[in-house]
Formats: C-alpha cells, structure tokens, sequence
C-alpha cells in the first residue's frame, strides 16, 4: 500500500474549525446589541436614515450568513463524530481479527 491509499483525518483541525465556527455564530448574533449604540453618531437625521437602511440590509445579509455558518458547523461537526466512530469501529474490528496487540 503506498501513502496515497490511506485516509488521513486531521482530528484538530475538525475540533479547531468547530470551535472558530461557533465563534463566528456567537459574533454574528451579537453585532444587533451594538446597531441602536451608533445611531447618534450620524449626526444629521438624513444620513442616520441611510446608516440605518444599510444596517437593516446588512441585518438580512448577516442573517444569511449566520445560516449558513450554523450548517457548516453541523457538517463538520457530523463529520468529525463520523470519523471518529469509524476510527474506534476499525480499531475493535482489527483487535477482533489479530488480538489485543492489533497483529503486531
């Protein structure tokens, strides 16, 4: 078997993209406490309207996003426990065929 026929997970790098995305969502549902914060910054009436439509079309667009972050960290964190059943039912079935030691 050469080096090209073998699956290789990177364990941390799952656990590591699972935690930054649930960051990212917890970042995102955030951002609304600080909209009413900046409203009187603006300054004249005119341009806190359009800041207030920019961050109302921003709201949608975040929303979305936050969509879909949420699904990806469904994803991998699907993957990262599929993986790691695999890993543990391999390692029974291989115990079961050669012994404690795996065949070594």
């Amino acid at each position: 078997m050469g080096k090209h026929d073998r699956l290789v997970v990177d364990y941390t790098l799952l656990g590591d993209s699972k935690t930054n995305l649930k960051d990212i969502k917890r970042a995102l549902k955030g951002v609304d406490r600080h909209r009413d914060d900046i409203h009187g910054i603006w300054g004249h009436d005119s341009v806190a309207d359009k800041m207030g439509d920019f961050v109302d079309n921003w709201d949608n667009y975040r929303r979305e996003l936050l969509e879909n972050v949420e699904e990806l960290g469904k994803h991998v964190e699907t993957a990262l426990k599929s993986f790691e059943k695999l890993d543990l039912d391999l390692a029974n079935a291989n115990k079961k065929k050669h012994g404690k030691n795996g065949g070594n």
